[in-house]
């Protein structure tokens, strides 16, 4: 049995090496003291998945997935020189039962995004 944990535990190594380097994610919520940290599976440009954990134990999931159309102008933001379609969304679920969705304008090197989570705002920056 020892030998198919040590089997196991270096599959999941071995995967974590072939893997894109993840990339750091970190936020807050706007009206409660509740931060998040986590990662996100493919880079700010790409699509993968948000994988989250708060300073009050909530573990949340979802996909990351690049906007076809630039839905960034509608919350007004200046996209002057940006190419169509560097925005992204993530769609959330905690297993707290919270939901949400965030839309992200992808930059240099970062994609910040806001949204919702439950009944409250959510800021979540992912780094390269």
């Amino acid at each position: 049995m020892g030998g198919v944990v040590a089997l196991g535990a270096a599959l999941l190594l071995l995967n974590g090496c072939a893997t894109p380097a993840s990339k750091q994610i970190a936020g807050r919520m706007l009206h409660t003291p509740e931060y998040f940290t986590g990662r996100s599976t493919a880079s700010i440009s790409g699509d993968g998945d948000l994988i989250l954990t708060s300073n009050r134990g909530a573990h949340c999931d979802g996909p990351y997935r690049q906007v076809a159309d630039d839905t960034t102008g509608e919350v007004g933001a200046d996209t002057s020189g940006t190419p169509k379609g560097d925005s992204g969304k993530a769609t959330l679920r905690c297993l707290d039962g919270r939901t949400g969705s965030v839309l992200f304008l992808v930059g240099p090197g970062e994609a910040v995004g806001t949204g919702m989570l439950g009944h409250d705002i959510v800021t979540l920056t992912i780094g390269e």
